[in-house]
């Protein structure tokens, strides 16, 4: 879901199945992933976009950026945006507020 469904090939690094559970055994109950529990349902939710063919343009993109929180901080998180028309990178900025 990180990846735009154009963009996926399981044997490549970053999308392999044993990376995806290893990020989650790291994760565990210790941290929460605080633009994915804000935005659970999103397949478009990407922070970076190679700087060919458009692609951040059309979204087109992997989501490799994160806010990894305590679970007593992502409860505060009044929201997690990602701020796709800032800068000059090819990655964009994760911005979590509190309430």
């Amino acid at each position: 879901m990180d990846v735009h469904p154009s963009e996926r090939k399981p044997e490549v690094i970053g999308q392999r199945e044993e990376e995806r559970e290893l990020l989650e055994r790291l994760l565990g109950d210790r941290l929460v992933d605080v633009g994915r529990a804000m935005d659970p349902d999103n397949p478009n939710l990407f922070t970076w976009w190679a700087p060919w063919r458009n692609l951040r343009q059309r979204n087109i993109g992997w989501r490799l950026d994160y806010i990894l929180a305590s679970p007593t901080i992502a409860a505060r998180a009044a929201s997690c945006a990602v701020l796709a028309d800032v800068g000059t990178s090819d990655h964009a900025p994760v911005v979590m507020a509190t309430a």
